[in-house]
């Protein structure tokens, strides 16, 4: 897999690919860089998977012989049928698609895009199976349009060769800057000869991110989520609740806490006075349950 992979690999996750992400656009900031980020949606990512495309990139890669034989079986005798009321189609194989919830789908998916077009200087890529991201990296907005066009043209043509479709009107572009630091918005980056429009937010991996990288809407959603869930299972956790110390402990840590805890290492840099507000409420269980505080 290729480097910028991050998707179902051991040592690496969402997290690190987020940590990763804003630890670029980070060091753009001390550069006195803006940095332009395209965040591509993928039409039926796992439907539009080429079966016969996908064994032959397995040989190309030197995969071993029982590796692509397991593979092809997998898909072998697939079919599928249509139904309509009283009326049923006939059943036709299926020369594309890897189920949808299957145990090794992200990993043939990522395996089926491993090798899209490399990047140039100063683009790069961050994926995540379906989800991916085209960062460039300029002093200037106008050339960063001209860097991220320059790729996604190269894309492209990889794109419609591996029959592989981009929801251009569900894609989202942003330029991220310092706060405090003024420009232009330059003309929409075009993918099929549609634009992308900018967006001042948007999700990415679980994360919403802002155009200036305060993490601030992030965390306030996040503070909003867990303070309902916490509203939830309040009659379960306070000091009068039936349920037994240990048992709620055991709730506190698998319904509340990884709310707080997802893509931490990555958050956990924004401004002390927005970490403090999730900071107040993972403390809050604490009072109720005298096990925590231990």
């Amino acid at each position: 897999m290729r480097d910028e992979q991050f998707g179902f690999r051991p040592r690496h996750s969402k997290s690190l690919q987020l940590a990763r992400l804003f630890e670029r656009i980070t060091r753009n900031f001390g550069e006195k860089r803006i940095t332009g980020a395209v965040f591509l949606d993928v039409a039926k990512a796992f439907d539009t998977v080429w079966i016969d495309g996908l064994l032959y990139k397995s040989t190309l890669i030197n995969f071993p012989s029982y590796i692509v034989y397991t593979i092809s079986t997998y898909f072998r005798f697939r079919t599928f049928e249509a139904s309509f009321q009283m009326a049923k189609s006939s059943r036709r194989g299926m020369r594309a698609c890897v189920n949808q919830g299957g145990l090794i789908s992200p990993v043939l998916f990522s395996l089926y895009v491993n090798d899209m077009p490399s990047p140039s200087h100063h683009v790069e890529l961050a994926l995540y199976a379906d989800e991916n991201a085209v960062i460039a990296t300029s002093r200037k907005p106008t050339l960063l349009v001209s860097y991220m066009e320059s790729y996604l043209n190269d894309l492209q043509r990889w794109l419609s060769e591996w029959r592989i479709t981009i929801n251009v009107s569900e894609s989202s572009a942003m330029i991220i800057v310092r706060a405090g630091r003024r420009f232009i918005q330059p003309r929409p980056v075009k993918l099929f000869g549609e634009p992308i429009k900018w967006v001042e937010t948007t999700p990415y991996l679980g994360v919403t991110l802002d155009k200036r990288l305060t993490k601030s809407l992030h965390i306030d959603q996040v503070r909003k989520k867990t303070a309902q869930r916490m509203g939830m299972l309040g009659s379960l956790l306070n000091r009068k609740s039936f349920l037994s110390v240990r048992n709620g402990v055991l709730l506190y840590k698998q319904l509340i806490r990884p709310m707080m805890n997802f893509a931490c290492p990555a958050w956990r840099s924004a401004a002390r006075t927005h970490v403090r507000s999730v900071t107040i409420q993972v403390s809050t269980p604490y009072y109720w349950c005298p096990l925590v505080r231990k």
